[in-house]
Order: structure tokens, then C-alpha cells, then sequence
């Protein structure tokens, strides 16, 4: 009985606690050109693309098995994330869906977060609204699917 109880308060308590985007058409779609200036420069090898959607203290992790298969934690600033946006990801994704499908999790004021779900891993990223008004991404958790 305590067991439904719980389960029935959660349910009815879930709209209270759920993100609730707060912005503006004109936010989500800058958030999402963002998103996706991320996505298709990874794809494209496009680091002009890449880079106009990161903040310049972007951290980007996983938790990623070594060889020894023991999750090591991978960080990657924007000079590492650009340094692997190279000319050579265009071919080797050529024959790719190149998935990129962006889903606004939470947004209010200058901070949103954002779900994007690309070819064979989920990146989970806070954008936030630069000084010069851009949304840039400044937090990315990524991690492969299985």
C-alpha cells in the first residue's frame, strides 16, 4: 500500500518537478541552431561550425572503458573538441544517417539544457546566452549507446 501511495504522489507531483522551457521561440530556435551547428560540424569535420556553437570554457566528459575495460573519465575542452573536428569526419560519416535530433530538456532566462541524440551516442549539454546574446554550449556529458 505505501508502495502506491509513493507511486501515485509521484505521478501526480511529476508536472511540478518536470523542466518547463521558459523561452522564447526565438531562444529555442537559437538554442537548436546551436545544437545542430554542433552536430553537423562534428559530421562535416566543419570546425568554423563547431566552434561558433561553443563557449569558450566548454568541458566536455564521459565515462569511457580503457582497455582494461574500467571506466576512466575523457575530458575534452574546446581547443580538444575542435582539434578532433577534422576534414576526414565528412568521409568517414559519409554513409551515415547522420543523426542529429535535438530535444530542449529545460530553459529559463540565459541557461537551457538539451538532449541531442546523435549517430551512436546521447550528448546531454547546458547552453547558456553569451555576453554578446549568442546561446553557446558551455557543458556537454556525453555517452555512447549501447
Amino acid at each position: 500500500m505505501k508502495r502506491l501511495l509513493a507511486a501515485t504522489f509521484a505521478f501526480c507531483c511529476l508536472p511540478l518537478y518536470a523542466g518547463d522551457v521558459e523561452l522564447g521561440e526565438s531562444d529555442q530556435a537559437a538554442i537548436r541552431f546551436a545544437a545542430k551547428d554542433y552536430a553537423e560540424g562534428w559530421y562535416q569535420g566543419d570546425r568554423e561550425r563547431m566552434g561558433r556553437a561553443l563557449h569558450d570554457k566548454l568541458a566536455k566528459r564521459a565515462y569511457l572503458r580503457d582497455a582494461k575495460r574500467q571506466r576512466q573519465l575523457s575530458e575534452l575542452d574546446k581547443a580538444g573538441l575542435l582539434a578532433g573536428t577534422v576534414p576526414q569526419n565528412a568521409q568517414r560519416y559519409a554513409n551515415a544517417p547522420k543523426r542529429a535530433e535535438v530535444e530542449i530538456l529545460d530553459g529559463v532566462g540565459n541557461a537551457a539544457t538539451v538532449k541531442l541524440r546523435m549517430d551512436g551516442w546521447v550528448d546531454y549539454m547546458h547552453l547558456v546566452r553569451d555576453t554578446d546574446g549568442e546561446w553557446r554550449i558551455i557543458n556537454v556529458l556525453w555517452e555512447p549507446l549501447p
